[in-house]
């Protein structure tokens, strides 16, 4: 199965959000929206609880993921009820909350649930959760900044996940290059998440069609 690519939009600021988020439009099904607090990860970002009322409310048929990298990823959750646009949220199985409320309550809004795996946490930490979930979100770098290099041992992940659940859907994210998208294609992701890779080009919707011609 062709994997699916997620452009992923990790930005300061309310025009370049809008900028970057209209540059995929009518290529991607789906983005994700990279939420930070400033407190599970050091960086910010301005489309968290506090700003989300500034969000617009878009005027697209492309869906958008959340990765949560906040310490309350459920009050994030609740904030963007507002944007009709909202089909998934991934939040870190390292936070210290109660993972099975927050998964119950995505139900009965209707949404698709994860959980992400920051690079120094075992496979088995998810083992409780695989089977409510609907994806494994993979951090191939530690989470908080786009542009880093990508960790080796993170695509081996993929593989042991579906071996604990052959049916699960997981996705990788961090890191990617034009010369490893090949190889996390290989070790078996079903959705990749592309930032640096496209929006450090000069020409990212370019860049994302020429990507999504060779896969």
């Amino acid at each position: 199965m062709t994997p699916e690519l997620i452009p992923a939009i990790l930005v300061q600021d309310r025009e370049t959000f809008l900028a970057r988020f209209a540059l995929v439009e009518g290529l991607a099904t789906c983005v994700q929206i990279d939420c930070m607090d400033g407190h599970f990860v050091a960086n910010r970002t301005w489309y968290g609880v506090g700003a989300i009322h500034e969000l617009p409310l878009l005027d697209t048929t492309v869906g958008i993921e959340l990765h949560l990298m906040v310490s309350d990823p459920r009050s994030v959750i609740h904030a963007w009820r507002r944007v009709p646009q909202l089909v998934r949220a991934i939040w870190h199985v390292e936070i210290p909350v109660d993972h099975m409320v927050i998964i119950h309550e995505c139900r009965e809004l209707g949404i698709e649930c994860g959980l992400a795996l920051s690079p120094e946490t075992p496979v088995e930490k998810l083992a409780p959760y695989l089977d409510m979930i609907d994806e494994v979100l993979v951090l191939g770098v530690k989470p908080g900044w786009s542009g880093q290099a990508l960790l080796p041992s993170t695509m081996e992940k993929i593989s042991t996940i579906k071996r604990l659940n052959a049916g699960m859907i997981v996705g990788f994210d961090g890191g990617i290059t034009r010369e490893l998208l090949p190889v996390i294609i290989q070790a078996g992701a079903d959705r990749i998440n592309l930032a640096s890779l496209l929006f450090q080009t000069p020409d990212p919707r370019e860049t994302l069609r020429a990507i999504l011609s060779t896969i």
